[in-house]
């Protein structure tokens, strides 16, 4: 017998209080960080200025650079060289959008490293909540839409429910990894998210359609199944996803590989944990009445 007949031997809801912990812990922390102002998001969500500037030669430690813009402006700065095929390059976030004397006092001090030309982005407070207000509302379009779509599928409440629950859970537990990681909202972790809510529908609903729909075998042979080729699904996308991180040079891309991958392991807790356990319990249930 393989680990995984042994497995699905067991019976699984018994392991449910793992995705259910999960999920309220995930909860907990994305909503106390947003209150809080704690949930970690890029300038393009919560305002400030983006600096970017070539990599000076010789530069002993760009550390340097962000503490004297926070020392004269009192702000709190962020640097990191974002590095490309072709040439390297300083991004220094600031967490307050710059006036024009500030912005001054910063040129100066980029002088003083030997940066001359450089760009700045700054996002406005009532620009960075209209962009966050604009995600929050693709973010729950993107769900509602795939509730209703779930839901006109299987026209059945608890196998509906049970995929729209999983694609929630992913995507809070998720969130809150990030939080807990220090990774941003951002765009591209937006993007991901996006995606991961469709990865989340997909691998929901190969289980359920394998269970309801196709009637070969067993109920634990028809999970098993269904079990061996999602499984497959996600390590593919996993490996692909740790590719990508490794090779890439590009932020946007590292956020998107970055968080599908947490994503990928949150999903196969919620699918192949909390979802058999729910259609197990279903269609047992349903075969006793």
């Amino acid at each position: 017998m393989s680990k995984l007949d042994e497995f699905l031997a067991m019976d699984i809801r018994k392991f449910m209080v793992l995705p259910i912990a999960m999920l309220l812990a995930g909860m907990v922390i994305v909503v106390n960080g947003y209150y809080s102002g704690t949930l970690p998001m890029s300038i393009d969500f919560k305002s400030g200025t983006l600096i970017i500037a070539p990599l000076p030669e010789n530069m002993e430690s760009i550390d340097n650079i962000a503490n004297d813009i926070s020392f004269e402006l009192g702000y709190d700065v962020r640097i990191r060289i974002e590095r490309s095929i072709t040439d390297s390059k300083l991004q220094i976030f600031i967490n307050h959008p710059l006036n024009t004397e500030e912005s001054k006092k910063v040129r100066q001090i980029l002088l003083q490293y030997g940066i001359e030309n450089f760009n700045s982005d700054t996002i406005l407070p009532s620009f960075a909540e209209s962009f966050f207000r604009q995600a929050i509302y693709a973010m729950l379009f993107a769900f509602g839409f795939m509730a209703f779509t779930i839901f006109l599928r299987f026209r059945t409440f608890v196998p509906s429910f049970a995929v729209v629950l999983s694609a929630f859970s992913d995507i809070v537990v998720t969130l809150a990894t990030m939080s807990l990681l220090g990774i941003e909202l951002s765009k591209g972790s937006l993007l991901a998210l996006l995606l991961l809510v469709g990865y989340s529908v997909d691998t929901d609903i190969l289980l359920t359609t394998r269970v309801l729909v196709h009637r070969e075998g067993d109920l634990v042979a028809r999970i098993k199944r269904a079990m061996e080729t999602g499984l497959t699904m996600s390590i593919t996308t996993f490996t692909a996803m740790l590719v990508l991180f490794l090779v890439s040079s590009s932020k946007v891309l590292d956020d998107v590989a970055l968080v599908i991958m947490i994503g990928m392991l949150v999903d196969m807790i919620n699918t192949w944990i909390q979802n058999v356990g729910i259609l197990r319990w279903y269609v047992e249930r349903r075969a006793r009445t």
